[in-house]
């Protein structure tokens, strides 16, 4: 028997579990009556209106079927899964409060899950993962049938991932998480390595060869787009041969400790060798960057070519506006969509991981001499 008091499950889902586990050990097969609502209430200590919750949320996911005068009776059958429902499937959506593009993605995917009989209820979680599990646990007693998941912090998701894989739930990830977690769910996640190539290479193409890159290192066993776009930089330097992390890589603390790495910065900014172009590894951060660097009263800080990435609502009214590498949500939402109608069905096809491309969005910030049209690339 599952144990959930640590988990703090409520009790018509912790029945609801047990109900299934019987269903998929064969205790209970297709077509056996299901046990009194009052035996059940004997057996697990439970009220009435616990039980009948817990048998309804089961006959709607398919799970149970009731037949008027004769009573409630298993419908599947041990390990089988059926279709996704013809009326609403009804999926949990969870990501971090300060998701970028959270509300284009979350209207991306309302609509589409309209599209699809699918109603998805929205929650934000916090930072911290204690909080995160709570929302995780707000959907469960919400009835949800599966869920669209952004981990707060995608190497320490263990947890909350429990939490689903303890309710049997299909889990559709919106980025990369630990290989170590041995959960057979699918993964929809934005090429943050491809995103950040195209950045590069459309400033190789306006002749720009010194690119610094001013973000986080992420090392060989991180997921999600700090390694990646890190990874994705220092490739595509080295193939150059343009790698030169003493001059051109700049962590984020240098921006926090700004005091202390100034006379190192501007020693650089006014060398022979300058920067002409600077990639930040999130809008945020470049814009920072070129703040900073205008306070050190620099002929040619204008001229710097500058490519952020998230397209954040301050990427739109800065000046100049901010290049900057976006997901294609139509595309990203589409990918996960078709996966999350793949896992409600019970569908396997092999494809558990599926990289969603990105957009480059030109605007003022990486101005060629001759000027340039805002664009997508």
């Amino acid at each position: 028997m599952k144990s959930f008091e640590s988990l703090r499950v409520p009790k018509y889902v912790q029945l609801m579990v047990r109900l299934r586990d019987q269903i998929d050990q064969g205790v209970l097969k297709p077509g056996d009556p299901l046990p009194t609502r009052e035996k059940l209430m004997k057996e697990h200590e439970l009220s009435l209106s616990t039980v009948t919750r817990a048998i309804s949320e089961l006959e709607r996911q398919g799970w149970l079927i009731s037949r008027q005068g004769s009573g409630t009776f298993v419908a599947r059958a041990n390990g089988q899964q059926t279709p996704a429902p013809q009326d609403n499937a009804v999926v949990g959506l969870l990501l971090p409060h300060n998701y970028p593009g959270a509300q284009e993605l979350v209207s991306e995917l309302v609509h589409e899950g309209e599209q699809n009989n699918i109603e998805f209820i929205t929650m934000f979680a916090p930072s911290e993962q204690e909080k995160e599990l709570n929302q995780g646990r707000l959907l469960l007693e919400r009835g949800v049938q599966a869920m669209v998941w952004f981990p707060v912090a995608p190497k320490r998701h263990v947890s909350v991932a429990s939490l689903f894989g303890k309710n049997q739930l299909p889990v559709v990830f919106g980025e990369r998480v630990s290989e170590q977690f041995p959960a057979p769910w699918r993964c929809v996640h934005s090429d943050h390595y491809n995103g950040t190539q195209k950045a590069i290479e459309h400033l190789l193409e306006l002749g720009h060869r010194r690119i610094a890159y001013i973000g986080p290192r992420g090392g060989e066993c991180d997921f999600g787009p700090i390694p990646e776009r890190w990874a994705a930089y220092k490739e595509k330097m080295k193939e150059i041969n343009m790698w030169d992390p003493d001059t051109l890589v700049f962590h984020p603390s240098m921006l926090r400790d700004w005091q202390e790495n100034r006379h190192r910065v501007e020693t650089i900014f006014r060398g022979d060798h300058a920067p002409t172009a600077i990639i930040g590894f999130d809008d945020a951060t470049v814009l920072e960057a070129i703040k900073q660097l205008r306070t050190l009263n620099l002929n040619n800080v204008e001229e710097i070519a500058v490519v952020g990435h998230g397209d954040t609502p301050y990427s739109h009214y800065c000046h100049p506006r901010l290049s900057t590498v976006s997901p294609a949500y139509s595309e990203f939402v589409d990918l996960i969509i078709r996966s999350l109608i793949k896992e409600l069905r019970g569908e396997e096809d092999g494809e558990r991981l599926v990289a969603a491309p990105q957009r480059l969005i030109l605007r003022e910030s990486t101005l060629t001499p001759e000027g340039m049209v805002s664009s997508e690339r």
